[in-house]
């Protein structure tokens, strides 16, 4: 259930060395995937607007993306209504996704926002993943 809309999509890598991906090499994707508490919707993709609005001013070239919606994640049921949020990032290789996490831990703001979001969801309930992309 897409109760928002948001759908968003940051070009983040400020400060990474570009390099050259062979073809043979396939994207990094991580994925996490949050249920939103009651009553938090409105906030949630407020403030993932604003995570991506802050990212994507500051670090063009890498890519991420916010979405809400519902995703089968560990043993949930399906009677339950659940409002998902699901933050996705695409890295070229590992070594520029851990470079990626490091910049976004040492700005200050992104971490002030990420502590707003964490109030407005059920952080135990996250779900995360990484996998290559496919060609």
């Amino acid at each position: 259930m897409n109760t928002s809309g948001v759908s968003a999509v940051l070009l983040v890598v400020g400060s990474m060395t570009p390099q050259a991906v062979t073809p043979s090499a396939r994207p990094i994707v991580f994925s996490r995937v949050c249920n939103i508490e009651p009553g938090q919707d409105a906030a949630t993709v407020a403030l993932a607007r604003e995570m991506v609005t802050l990212v994507n001013e500051r670090y063009p070239g890498a890519e991420m993306t916010v979405h809400t919606g519902r995703w089968m994640t560990g043993f949930q049921s399906l009677a339950a209504p659940l409002n998902q949020i699901r933050f996705t990032e695409r890295h070229p290789d590992l070594e520029r996704r851990d470079a990626f996490t490091a910049i976004l831990l040492g700005d200050d703001d992104f971490e002030a926002l990420q502590r707003k979001v964490a109030e407005a969801i059920d952080f135990g309930s996250c779900t995360d993943t990484q996998f290559r992309a496919p060609p």
